[in-house]
């Protein structure tokens, strides 16, 4: 009894330890062939704030008035400051609302009357412009990030009250007004990552790693041709009388050239 006894013991050993055995290599196999563990990506940047500064060349605009043609038509060039809030949306794509002002711009005007006359109109306009934009950045994760965009919106521009001259030396007084006219945009430029933000480099199995460094800022430099719609003046007016609509400027264009800073929050 005591024999059998310790013949099943010694069995039972046996069997124990080639099934621990085959365990142990089973999990060696599943380490040896497990799949190297690709690199955890590093988040990107949700939402950014923007501030930025230009200047506008005017195009030349149509104008419209009641009894006069314009036959010359000048805008003067005017800064521009702005800023706004945007978020990144991925695969290169972002978008932002932005409110910029443009200041007075200085406009001089020369109309030939029924007669045959000649008066000359001068009055300064501004503009505040409120757009949506969307962006595509090429090379995003760069330190060179150009991008192309659009946006469009509103324009509320304004006009100061300004003077028209008669050869004949007789003078009137243009009224101010204000409205508000249809924006749109488009833009194309190239962003400079001073600071911060996701870098890529080599890793395991010639996979890229991304690994980020902090709140980005970027350097931005940046065209953007801007519609602002009509520009109205007030009445043409002559010892407190009012002779006539003011002079019009319809579907005004510039050429913006812009510098400023985009701050990624996280």
């Amino acid at each position: 009894m005591f024999n059998a006894g310790k013949v099943l013991l010694l069995g039972a050993a046996f069997v124990l330890g080639s099934a621990l055995s085959a365990s142990a290599a089973d999990l060696g196999g599943d380490l040896n062939d497990a799949p190297a563990m690709a690199p955890m990506p590093a988040p990107s940047a949700g939402w950014y704030l923007r501030a930025d500064g230009g200047y506008n060349w005017f195009t030349t605009p149509g104008v419209e008035t009641e009894g006069y043609s314009a036959y010359d038509t000048k805008l003067d060039g005017s800064w521009s400051v702005g800023g706004g809030i945007g978020r990144y949306f991925g695969n290169g794509f972002r978008g932002d609302i932005t409110v910029d002002y443009l200041f007075d711009s200085n406009v001089n005007s020369t109309f030939c009357d029924c007669f045959g006359g000649a008066s000359h109109a001068q009055f300064d306009f501004s503009s505040t412009v409120v757009l949506a934009n969307l962006y595509y950045d090429f090379n995003r994760g760069g330190r060179i990030v150009p991008y192309i965009g659009a946006g469009i919106g509103f324009a509320h521009n304004e006009t100061s009250s300004g003077s028209m001259t008669q050869d004949c030396g007789c003078t009137s007084r243009i009224g101010g007004d204000s409205s508000n006219s249809f924006a749109a945009a488009g833009m194309a430029g190239v962003s400079w990552r001073i600071r911060g933000g996701t870098t890529y480099v080599g890793g395991m199995k010639d996979e890229p790693v991304a690994y980020n460094t902090g709140h980005a800022i970027y350097l931005d430099f940046g065209y953007r041709f801007l519609y602002l719609g009509d520009v109205r003046t007030g009445d043409i007016n002559v010892d407190g009388s009012d002779l006539a609509a003011g002079p019009k400027l319809k579907d005004v264009t510039t050429h913006q050239f812009r510098v400023g800073l985009r701050y990624d929050l996280n």
